[in-house]
């Protein structure tokens, strides 16, 4: 089989091209590099178009790990080393986090630590909202409009707090699952 053609075309831009190599420069790429995005976003679905990701990005890190070569200048090499000692994760990770748009990963100790600490004052939170729903729910129904629309709130929070435990024990197993060994 024979090597794939690159696929080109070659556009007249009438008095345009200063202002794309201007504009290009501006955004530190290349003037192909800015028009190819150009018709990458002409041509993007519209919003009604759009299907769903079939591969949500809490499934990428479960593929197969490949070895991949940057090339940075020094300065970001040594910073990209220094955050990703900073934050206790291998630069694997910490390029990782940033490629899924996920905020550059801080000290990951620290970061388990504290979302433990507001997952367990929830928990608490959580357990004193059931124990006050236990009280409520033995007054008589229908004793007062008020009571009753105050408990529906109080389980709807209930229900957001028991969600928000739910997600937030699975994320301190992820976090813990990353983490560097020392």
């Amino acid at each position: 089989m024979g090597k794939p053609q690159r696929d080109r075309v070659t556009i007249d831009l009438r008095g345009l091209r200063e202002p794309l190599q201007t504009r290009a420069l501006v955004n530190q790429m290349t003037p192909a590099a800015l028009v190819r995005q150009a018709v990458l976003a002409y041509l993007a679905p519209k919003s009604g178009d759009q299907k769903p990701d079939p591969k949500p990005l809490k499934y990428v890190r479960e593929e197969q790990v490949i070895k991949v070569t940057l090339r940075l200048p020094a300065g970001h090499a040594a910073l990209m080393n220094y955050q990703a000692r900073i934050a206790n994760v291998s630069k694997s990770i910490y390029v990782a986090a940033l490629i899924e748009g996920a905020p550059p990963p801080r000290n990951h100790a620290q970061t388990v630590a504290a979302l433990q600490a507001s997952t367990n004052r929830l928990a608490i939170i959580s357990t004193d909202l059931s124990a006050y729903l236990r009280i409520l729910h033995m007054v008589k129904p229908g004793a007062s409009q008020e009571l009753d629309r105050y408990q529906a709130g109080i389980d709807t929070l209930n229900e957001d707090i028991g969600r928000h435990l739910n997600t937030a024990s699975a994320l301190v197993a992820e976090l813990r699952a990353t983490r560097r060994p020392q």
